[in-house]
């Protein structure tokens, strides 16, 4: 059983997922909570390396220190420019990520069937295809949509970039306005998707709870400990 959360940063993936690993493992279910960055693909393994190689990597980087002006100091810039270059090729990310569904295959046969875990997945592959999107051409975008397993849950937590840049501020809203149009347009392709608009915490896990009791048998509104009658004022 595989449950998915994705949206906009700030959208409240993390909070309501483990709302949700609490609310499942009081009944008697276990869960595994993956997030697609940190366990699941090449990059994140990659990462992952690097962090064991380099493991005061963070402390070395917020240590205050005089500025490097020597060759060192000019060639950093440029492998950084590299780096970002490679990571965020949209052409090479596509083909990676047919690998990646190839490993995230493997990775539910354990978890889920061998195991009997539920999955529930912080962001998935969905959001890559957001990040590999331009905006303008959708066919690569949308075989590879087609190629993935559609989640039991698949959940897309809605807010707009405006409230995202509010409650993050990392990015832009110009460049978060063109993410939440990816982010629709993905999703018009997932019939299944369980549309919550975020605005409110409590209105929001009981739509969740509601989406999730339709397609999981072992899940009904009250057992998530919920009204019912509240209104979700999602579709």
């Amino acid at each position: 059983m595989l449950i998915t959360f994705s949206g906009l940063d700030g959208a409240g993936k993390s909070t309501l997922i483990e709302w949700l690993r609490t609310r499942l493992e009081a009944q008697g279910h276990r869960v595994a909570v993956f997030h697609m960055n940190d366990h699941v693909g090449l990059y994140a393994y990659l990462r992952a390396a690097r962090d064991r190689a380099v493991p005061d990597r963070t402390v070395r980087d917020s240590t205050a220190r005089p500025p490097d002006t020597g060759l060192r100091g000019r060639v950093k810039p440029v492998l950084r420019r590299v780096r970002n270059a490679i990571v965020w090729n949209k052409p090479l990310r596509r083909w990676i990520y047919l690998l990646d569904l190839g490993v995230f295959f493997c990775y539910r046969l354990v978890l889920e069937q061998a195991r009997g875990r539920v999955l529930i997945m912080d962001r998935y592959f969905y959001d890559t295809l957001v990040d590999v999107s331009d905006g303008r051409r959708w066919f690569w975008v949308r075989l590879l949509e087609r190629l993935t397993p559609t989640p039991t849950v698949p959940v897309f937590l809605d807010i707009g970039p405006e409230e995202s840049f509010r409650r993050k501020g990392e990015y832009s809203v110009e460049y978060l306005r063109r993410r939440y149009h990816a982010y629709r347009q993905v999703f018009e392709w997932v019939p299944s998707v369980v549309h919550v608009v975020n605005d409110d915490f409590d209105v929001s896990r009981a739509a969740l709870w509601r989406g999730i009791a339709k397609r999981i048998p072992f899940c009904s509104p009250a057992a998530g400990g919920l009204e019912p009658s509240l209104d979700d004022r999602n579709p």
